[in-house]
């Protein structure tokens, strides 16, 4: 048998060992310089986030993360770096001294070079590892931050009785730790077991005693990866050095115990059970599975302890093996296969009888997390014919119908009032203000700059940075406001803008913070800003908000051109002393990086208030962490707590809380203070624009649908439950979407800002309840489920739907416009409840089929009364109109003048002769409607609609003269 030395195999290495020295300082320099980079970036990004922070003033936000991080992140790395390597070099240490191989004796220098690897290996492992664990701390700051200063929510579960915030806040970051030590040692006897292994402690038996020799210098010039195997190869069964075996089993007998430990995580999330018929613990999950949950914790220390015995005494290898088919088997048997059996043959059988508590609980957590224990149930009688009467009564319900559908209206706005091809609106909102005295619901889009809208050539860094830097304005226009041609009838048009009131005046209408924003923007340069397209050439303007960034001192130039990878930072020559980076102008990506704690609307919505341009952003509080709340979309907690407003040319963030009761708002108080001012700290003028929010209302009205009852054999059996009815027109077939309105809700002496819903019975056409939020002072967030009697049967959305598409008049129209070559287009219908009736209007649009340019050509209106026969004066036995205007519509079925506000804007579109006698008999009765109109207007203190409706009657006596 032959031997080697380590003599010979230094003698017949000796040039390469005369390499190594110079190819280790280069890695180690490589290594060095590649580290001070991956710091330098590092650094310049958090300068960056900390002169981002103190231009918004919320630093506090910056240090309580850097703080927690930096505690957070090398505790964490050390502890899974000891973890890991240290039990690294506990196996190395235990690693026999010779390791014979079939034909060849290997002393010392096998075991030295595999020892080596071993450790270099492991050694990457770690470092790895650990800077992965840290980074991972460092970004649950959060939760951890959240578990020192959760404030009590004042209510505890029915199980284990802890108060919520245990579970919302603290069990978070115990699960975080658990978790982390479990997977580290978990690793760490995976990295052990290889490095026994590798130096011998643990092998596999030889499996062919008489295989060919090889070679003393063959084998110890092989690479490690080639010998390795080579020498798997060679082995079958299993053989461990009793080190090995003692270590082994002293990690496993670790990890059977943290695991116990594991188990109080398990039994507390039997809260968030989905096993039963809701969600939470059971009965199964109450009875059975958490008293054997606490079986396998005994089971799990149990087998620990035989471990460290094994450790101690026995030193078997093949202990950790059984003990883990030990808990394996005990696993699938006792919290699988039992619970099973125990819920088919126990619970099945009378499962109302069993679940009813649990059911119980499921729907006061799910209504108190989704705050529907706030909305109130009214019975809605519709009793009554509506009549023209009470649509006088109820005016400014009438002429604040919506006949624009946001996404046709977007279409319209970019074909009138983009201007030009570098402006774009993106967004339309819903809101109310005072135009010229009267209360009026609006649609407002702001003009954002969209770069890439520049031709090719004037792509240039210079115009994409500092040239072209902010939109410009807004358009407005009300609802219900139709042009002679079927477009909206602005309020706020143009640029520079234009505006027909007082309270819609803009003085400042820069939009440098918006939808849109690019990735940096310089102002204050020695190059002019772009501000509108004027008649005589382009204008410009300087920047003068507050906004941005110092581009100086030094440091400041290094952390941009590192954080943007520019160095234009340095050497452009437009950069002055003064000048100034805006950073994070997208107003989601800003409030994202200002509050990751808080979940914002889908729909952030700009107003003019003061005539400067804001976006109000809705802002929610939201965890899945609620024992027994039902989750919806990953969620099963959400407040609308706060609402941000941004300021478009400054870019300055203000959080404004609207639920101080809300325990995770006051957890965040306690977080970051200075951070959140009162809703009374608002001012006025934006107060008077905050509305009940989209997103929030959504998901209460999911919610709701189900959790309207309380009756837990109700919920069980299904037996009332509501739905959300499909839209049909432009929105598709999925569910419908609220939409706000201004009218007076049941019992209110007033009109007021309203988002609405409607619900239909589950799989049933017809219409059950609608759900109403109000938006205005006083009642800020209250909502309101009106409920219909049993024994009607009101239309729902789908049955309207049918009867228009039926109507012959509709039907022949529609073809009639097809043929032209017009395309189309029905908006989405409106339930509008007036009074104690329900009227339903959908306007109808056409558009070319060269241009988007959509246009409102005709309005519809349905109406059907309890009785099921429409109210109609002339006896008629017609419940759809379709008509050009909103008001002779609602004229033509109830008789009497049209509403004020419901006529076209502008006088070419007036009512359609009549059939008694003539033009002349059509242009009399076209002034007299125009007249009684106008007149109409006037009584209603509507100023906009008489002088529109004035103009009109001109035009229209001087028609008829023409005529005569």
């Amino acid at each position: 048998m032959s031997v080697i030395t380590t003599t010979e195999i230094s003698d017949s290495d000796e040039p390469s060992r005369r390499r190594r020295p110079l190819r280790r300082r280069l890695a180690k320099a490589a290594l060095v310089a590649i580290v001070f980079i991956v710091l330098g970036v590092i650094l310049a990004r958090l300068y960056v986030d900390w002169l981002w922070f103190g231009e918004v003033g919320l630093r506090t936000i910056f240090w309580k993360r850097l703080a927690i991080g930096i505690v957070a992140g090398p505790v964490f790395a050390a502890a899974f770096f000891a973890v890991v390597y240290g039990n690294l070099l506990i196996a190395r240490r235990l690693a026999p001294r010779y390791r014979p191989v079939e034909g060849i004796d290997v002393i010392e220098v096998v075991h030295e070079s595999a020892s080596r690897w071993v450790g270099r290996v492991g050694l990457a492992v770690a470092l790895v590892g650990a800077l992965i664990a840290g980074r991972s701390a460092a970004g649950a700051w959060l939760v951890f931050a959240r578990a020192l200063d959760g404030v009590p929510f004042g209510i505890r579960d029915p199980v284990f009785h802890h108060d919520l915030s245990f579970y919302v806040f603290r069990l978070p970051a115990w699960e975080y730790a658990y978790g982390f030590l479990f997977a580290s040692l978990v690793l760490a006897l995976i990295v052990s077991v290889a490095a026994h292994f590798a130096v011998g402690g643990l092998e596999m038996r030889q499996v062919e005693p008489s295989r060919r020799q090889m070679e003393p210098e063959q084998w110890a010039r092989m690479p490690p990866p080639v010998r390795a195997a080579e020498y798997v190869s060679r082995l079958r069964g299993f053989r461990a050095e009793e080190g090995a075996a003692i270590h082994i089993s002293a990690l496993a007998a670790a990890l059977f115990l943290l695991g116990g430990l594991g188990y109080l995580f398990e039994a507390w999330n039997l809260l968030y059970s989905s096993a039963g018929v809701v969600f939470g613990a059971g009965y199964t999950d109450v009875h059975l599975r958490l008293p054997l949950i606490r079986v396998m914790m005994v089971l799990a220390f149990a087998l620990g302890g035989a471990l460290v015995y094994n450790a101690v005494s026995r030193r078997r290898p093949w202990w950790p093996a059984a003990a883990f088919g030990v808990w394996l088997a005990a696993l699938i048997v006792l919290l699988g296969i039992v619970p099973a059996v125990w819920q088919a043959l126990i619970v099945n059988p009378n499962q109302l009888a069993k679940e009813t508590p649990y059911i119980a609980r499921n729907i006061a957590a799910t209504r108190a997390a989704y705050d529907l224990t706030a909305i109130s149930k009214t019975p809605y009688s519709l009793q009554g014919d509506l009549s023209a009467a009470a649509l006088k009564a109820n005016s400014v319900t009438v002429r604040n119908i919506r006949l624009w559908d946001t996404q046709v209206l977007l279409r319209s706005y970019s074909q009138l009032q983009e201007l030009r091809p570098y402006y774009s609106f993106t967004t339309v909102s819903v809101d109310r203000y005072l135009v010229n005295g009267v209360y009026t619901q609006t649609m407002l889009a702001p003009r954002e700059l969209r770069v890439a809208g520049l031709p090719p050539q004037a792509q240039t860094w210079v115009n994409q940075h500092i040239t072209y830097a902010h939109g410009y304005g807004v358009a407005v226009s009300a609802v219900n406001q139709v042009s002679s041609g079927g477009s909206p009838d602005f309020l706020v048009q143009n640029v520079p803008t234009v505006s027909s009131a007082p309270t819609l005046a803009i003085a400042q209408p820069r939009i440098y913070y918006g939808l849109l924003g690019t990735n940096y923007v310089l102002v204050k340069t020695k190059y002019p800003t772009f501000d509108y397209p004027g008649p005589k050439g382009d204008v410009y303007s300087p920047y003068t908000g507050g906004g941005g960034i110092p581009i100086d001192p030094f440091l400041n130039r290094l952390a941009f051109t590192v954080r943007f990878g520019d160095i234009r930072f340095f050497t452009a020559s437009a950069i002055t002393s003064q000048s100034r980076v805006i950073i994070l102008n997208n107003i989601r990506a800003r409030l994202a990086a200002a509050a990751p704690f808080l979940t914002f609307d889908a729909n952030p919505y700009m107003v003019i208030a003061g005539g400067r341009l804001y976006w109000i952003a809705d802002a929610y509080t939201t965890t899945d962490r609620i024992p027994y709340a039902e989750p919806n979309g990953g969620l099963n907690y959400m407040r609308n707590s706060v609402k941000v407003v941004i300021d478009a040319y400054n870019g300055s963030l203000r959080f404004y809380v609207f639920d101080p009761q809300d325990p995770l708002i006051r957890t965040y108080e306690r977080i970051f203070p200075g951070v959140f001012l009162p809703a009374s700290q608002m001012p006025a003028t934006l107060h008077q624009h905050v509305r009940y929010a989209e997103d929030f209302f959504r998901t209460q009205a999911q919610m709701f649908a189900t959790y309207h009852v309380t009756d837990p054999a109700l919920l069980y059996n299904k037996g009332n439950q509501w739905e959300i009815p499909g839209n049909l027109a432009i929105s598709g077939s999925a569910p419908a979407s609220a939409y706000y309105m201004i009218m007076r809700l049941p019992g209110q002496t007033r009109e007021e800002f309203v988002l609405i819903l409607p619900y239909t019975p589950n799989g049933r056409a017809n219409m059950i309840a609608w759900l109403g939020a109000q938006s205005d002072l006083p009642n800020y967030g209250r909502a309101v489920s009106f409920v219909f009697p049993s024994s009607l049967n009101v239309y729902g959305p789908a049955q309207v739907e049918a009867a228009i598409n039926q109507d012959p008049v509709i039907s022949a129209q529609r073809t009639l416009w097809g043929q032209q070559g017009s395309h189309v287009i029905f908006g989405n219908l409106l339930t509008v409840p007036i009074k104690d009736s329900l009227l339903y209007v959908q306007p109808l649009y056409l558009q070319s089929s060269t241009t988007a340019l959509p246009q409102i050509q005709r309005v519809i209106v349905f109406y059907r009364s309890p009785s099921a026969t429409p109210h109609l004066p002339t006896g008629q036995q017609q419940n759809v109109v379709m008509a050009p205007t909103l008001g002779e519509g609602l004229a033509t079925i109830f008789g009497g003048a049209p509403p004020p506000g419901t006529q076209p804007a502008s006088p070419g579109a007036g009512p359609t002769p009549g059939t008694t006698g003539g033009a002349t008999a059509a242009l009399i009765a076209r002034a007299s409607a125009q007249y009684a109109a106008a007149q109409a207007a006037l009584r209603a203190g509507d100023l906009a609609t008489f002088g529109r409706q004035i103009q009109a009657l001109g035009k229209t006596l001087a028609q008829l003269k023409a005529a005569q």
